[in-house]
């Protein structure tokens, strides 16, 4: 992956009143797309083919939702959780594959010990650890909100209120970086700005 002309840092530089920056995972921080994408169809046994579009549209849902939203949508004749586990092993499996965005890198380096950074996103609390830990990205982060950690999902605002809450930073004051619809509309719901970063990745 490379930048275009303008960079996300010089973005985010544009604006001096902010005082954190919120940041989803999947997509955003990391290129695990194409790794979940592949999991999810080898979970299904390879019995549906639904298109990668159909996947980004559901970006930001919680893995058991998407589990179900699945099973719906293509009759999948398995439990939920059990869809789940499956295509989790099977990630667990493409950990080396994962690597950052490097127009990430450069805002995560710029603002490291400066002002506060927290992760909000959908995945599970252990896929998350587990992502940020191998990138070696939890360095960077004062906490971790979870699709375990809340009630409500993207596109629901309490992911990213609660990243708010826990940094004492009033929502107007937070930047959020999304490349999924459900996580732009949550955040805006928060009534936080954001950053749509996938104009900023092409392909090298």
């Amino acid at each position: 992956m490379k930048l275009n002309k303008t960079s996300l840092l010089d973005t985010v530089l544009e604006d001096k009143d902010i005082e954190a920056l919120i940041f989803d995972m999947d997509g955003t921080l990391v290129d695990t797309l194409p790794v979940h994408y592949a999991a999810w169809l080898k979970a299904c046994n390879n019995e549906v083919n639904f298109s990668m579009e159909y996947f980004i549209k559901l970006t930001g849902r919680p893995a058991l939702e998407l589990s179900k939203d699945i099973i719906r949508d293509f009759n999948v004749a398995m439990d939920p959780k059990e869809l789940l586990e499956k295509k989790e092993a099977l990630v667990k499996g493409q950990f080396n594959k994962m690597k950052v965005f490097p127009g990430i890198s450069e805002v995560l380096n710029h603002f490291h010990s400066k002002i506060p950074m927290t992760v909000g996103t959908g995945a599970t609390k252990e896929m998350a650890n587990n992502i940020l830990e191998l990138t070696q990205l939890n360095q960077y982060f004062d906490y971790i909100v979870t699709s375990d950690d809340v009630q409500n999902y993207k596109p629901h605002p309490e992911t990213f209120l609660k990243s708010a809450n826990y940094l004492g930073i009033d929502p107007s004051k937070c930047l959020v970086f999304e490349d999924g619809q459900l996580g732009i509309e949550a955040a805006q719901k928060a009534g936080m700005k954001v950053v749509d970063v996938k104009p900023f990745y092409s392909q090298s």
